[in-house]
């Protein structure tokens, strides 16, 4: 059987092509029926596939024990749920900070003890504002000058706490906050592995990545650039 539809077979998602392919009502993950819930706009179809089909944050893959997890950017909670599926016993924090998508989150995870935040996660502790001009998935948050701006912002080592102070996997993708996140130090000492799509939005490079992680600890595994000034990487602390 094609890797893939392996993937697939894991929270009952038949796959054969990605041009056939139609958003499921509900899947399988570990032994709970979860109806899924998703906004009616593009991005959905893609973000599924990756999270449940193509696996691009490998899950299974060379992560070793998996107990706690932080989802930095959930969105609608897809990445939440593939993990749940993997490590049924892991404790699992996401955080999305984009009010519009917060009840669809919910929806989809409550079922399985997963702990949302409406919050962002940053560099900082404030207040930052949101600019979703678009599809949910491609919301960014801003630094806001007078600290008056209205989502609330974590900084990453308040969630690394928040989560019992280690972080087997963290996952990201936040748009590009990530960067503000690179400057932090000591925290990343309690990651171990972190699979991420980074952003390159400001004219940073494919190698300033690299260089970020290799800096903070991290022996690059995977990386994946694709196009639109973005890509997939996997770091692992040996």
């Amino acid at each position: 059987m094609p890797k893939n539809s392996l993937n697939g077979f894991r929270f009952r998602v038949p796959y054969f092509r990605g041009t056939n392919f139609k958003m499921p009502s509900r899947i399988r993950v570990v032994k709970e029926k979860v109806a899924l819930h998703y906004l009616d706009e593009a991005g959905v179809g893609p973000d599924f596939i990756e999270c449940f089909i193509y696996n691009v944050y490998g899950l299974g893959h060379a992560l070793g024990s998996v107990r706690t997890i932080l989802d930095i950017g959930a969105n609608v909670g897809f990445f939440s749920l593939a993990a749940r599926g993997y490590y049924p016993e892991a404790i699992i924090h996401a955080y999305e900070p984009n009010p519009r998508i917060q009840a669809v989150l919910r929806a989809n995870i409550d079922k399985l003890s997963i702990k949302a935040y409406p919050e962002a996660v940053g560099g900082r502790t404030g207040q930052v504002t949101l600019n979703d001009a678009s599809v949910s998935n491609m919301a960014r948050t801003c630094p806001s000058g007078d600290g008056s701006g209205s989502i609330a912002q974590i900084s990453l080592d308040s969630a690394i706490k928040r989560l019992g102070g280690s972080v087997d996997l963290l996952k990201m993708d936040c748009e590009g906050a990530e960067w503000e996140m690179f400057c932090l130090v000591d925290c990343w000492d309690s990651i171990k592995n972190v699979r991420m799509e980074y952003h390159l939005y400001n004219g940073e490079s494919v190698g300033q990545v690299v260089k970020a992680l290799s800096g903070l600890g991290f022996r690059i595994i995977r990386l994946k650039p694709r196009r639109n000034n973005m890509g997939i990487i996997w770091g692992k602390r040996d």
